[in-house]
């Protein structure tokens, strides 16, 4: 292991799911602590500084909420990524105003815990790094589609704005006045109401499957019926609900 590779602290009291993931990533490249807890953690920073860190929510001492605070409040420029079994998308929306670069849900693949890292320490990386030019760079023009439809997203961050484009993008979730739109790479938070993203996007593109939740029908791997409930496996291994009134339809789209 050479000092160039990332430091990643992996902090979950689950040491089952814990060590097994420090181990995956470990053989990827990445230089992995472990820490059970809020002052594990601490003590491994005071020693050394992370690069990232994978974040559980929910742990006996103090919460992953609470840590993610502690660490923003630090000033450093270390990724947070959190884990949650909770399927509250307010929890999601929680962490993510907190700071929080991205969220995954439990469980997960390892192969998307490891991408979710890259694509977090690629952005703090060159959010970090100096202007490769002082030249102003014109900001990119906006898609005007002929359909009317929404085609991409311009995502707020402390770094100026992020463009997502609607084809990249694999569910949305919402609750109350937030979307939480889940790319391959990341997780993006807006301020939007349900009633707004269903005028604005392209059915054909992004399908209904709940009140709360929008699907991009290629993303779906899989149709799960367990009793009265129908569930869709994502190509990132998300699993998301779909409502009775939307079984039918859903089941005419994927023709499956």
């Amino acid at each position: 292991m050479t000092p160039t590779n990332p430091h990643i602290i992996l902090v979950d009291d689950e040491e089952d799911l814990r060590e097994p993931t420090a181990a995956y990533l470990s053989d990827q490249g990445l230089d992995v602590s472990e820490a059970d807890g809020g002052r594990a953690l601490d003590a491994l920073l005071a020693a050394r500084d992370a690069d990232l860190v994978v974040l559980d929510v929910t742990m006996p001492e103090e919460d992953g909420f609470s840590i993610a605070r502690r660490l923003r409040a630090t000033g450093r420029p270390t990724g947070i990524i959190m884990l949650t079994a909770r399927r509250d998308v307010i929890d999601r929306v929680v962490g993510l105003e907190l700071g929080a670069d991205d969220y995954l849900m439990k469980p997960f693949e390892p192969r998307e815990l490891l991408a979710r890292i890259r694509s977090v320490l690629r952005r703090v990386a060159s959010s970090a790094a100096p202007p490769a030019t002082s030249m102003p760079v014109a900001a990119p023009a906006p898609i005007v589609p002929d359909d009317g439809y929404q085609q991409e997203f311009w995502i707020p961050t402390a770094h100026g704005q992020t463009r997502v484009a609607v084809e990249t993008i694999e569910w949305i979730e919402a609750a109350k006045d937030y979307a939480l739109l889940h790319t391959g790479e990341r997780s993006h938070m807006i301020r939007v109401t349900m009633g707004a993203l269903a005028d604005a996007l392209d059915p054909a593109q992004l399908m209904r499957v709940h009140r709360s939740s929008f699907v991009r029908p290629d993303a779906v791997r899989a149709i799960n019926q367990i009793g009265r409930h129908t569930t869709l496996i994502l190509t990132s291994g998300a699993v998301v609900r779909v409502g009775p009134q939307y079984v039918g339809e859903v089941a005419h789209r994927l023709k499956r």
